[in-house]
């Protein structure tokens, strides 16, 4: 009987000791996560407002949509050059955080995944050319997935196989775009935030 309390308390005092190590290199990570995370955002804010060098969060106004996570405002030297807009539409494996930058000419400027669970060599995809680059330099209009090649600036072709996430990703944009339509440009009527009717999907990637 003492031997089996002895072993007991070893097993006590290891898993204690076990735990107290991971906690603690939990808490020494923390940090470093955090401004790596941060320096990831930015570098992607950067990248889809090209020319803008500061960046200044502002309140999210009435989102019915519920997948705005983030706007900022970007400028250079006191002159705003537009807004990028981080969304977060459901795709396949889970949420998909885009951000999407929208100048004042009323162009998307680029888009950039921050992170995803999509199927690696399927909606992974997305997070890289030539997926994202469709968006580059067109017309901050409503976007649309289409399996055939584009016949127009606002037809986005879907990744093979991955129809799903494809859709995630168009449904973000056009979120953000009619966020920067009704809440940031003040537009009303059709395209406006309110009138989003429920996010676009797919049936199977």
């Amino acid at each position: 009987m003492a031997k089996i309390f002895k072993l007991g308390f070893v097993l006590l005092v290891i898993t204690a000791v076990t735990g107290l190590i991971l906690g603690g290199v939990y808490t020494l990570t923390l940090e470093p996560i955090r401004i790596a995370k941060e320096k990831e955002k930015m570098e992607a804010l950067a990248a889809t407002l090209p020319g803008a060098a500061e960046f200044k969060q502002l309140e999210v106004e009435n989102d019915p949509t519920g997948i705005i996570k983030e706007v900022n405002e970007g400028s250079k030297d006191g002159e705003v050059l537009g807004y990028n807009i981080t969304v977060t539409p459901k795709g396949y494996g889970g949420p998909v955080e885009v951000v999407v930058g929208i100048a004042n000419d009323g162009l998307v400027k680029g888009i950039k995944i921050l992170s995803h669970e999509e199927t690696p060599g399927l909606g992974a995809k997305a997070a890289a050319q030539p997926f994202m680059g469709q968006f580059e330099d067109k017309k901050a209009a409503l976007f649309a997935v289409t399996k055939n090649p584009p016949a127009s600036d606002e037809e986005i072709s879907a990744i093979s196989g991955a129809t799903i996430t494809s859709s995630a990703v168009v449904t973000g944009v056009n979120t953000a775009v009619r966020y920067w339509r009704s809440r940031i440009m003040g537009e009303g009527g059709a395209g406006g935030l309110d009138e989003l009717d429920g996010l676009s999907g797919a049936s199977a990637q």
